[in-house]
């Protein structure tokens, strides 16, 4: 498999390790190292989905 460049399309990229995550989350750069491109690619779509800033409310 080729290597991916981390775009904002496509925030997950290949190393030597596995597969690597990287999301911008409330101005941090959140990252997670997966074994395998399915589960690297479910993590982008989580970690994209909830990239708002969290509310201070509580149940």
């Amino acid at each position: 498999m080729e290597n991916m460049t981390m775009t904002s399309e496509t925030p997950v990229s290949r190393d030597n390790d596995g597969w690597i995550v990287r999301v911008k989350v409330g101005g941090r750069i959140q990252e997670v190292r997966c074994a395998s491109e399915n589960q690297a690619r479910y993590f982008a779509a989580v970690l994209a989905f909830n990239a708002g800033r969290p509310s201070r409310l509580r149940n």
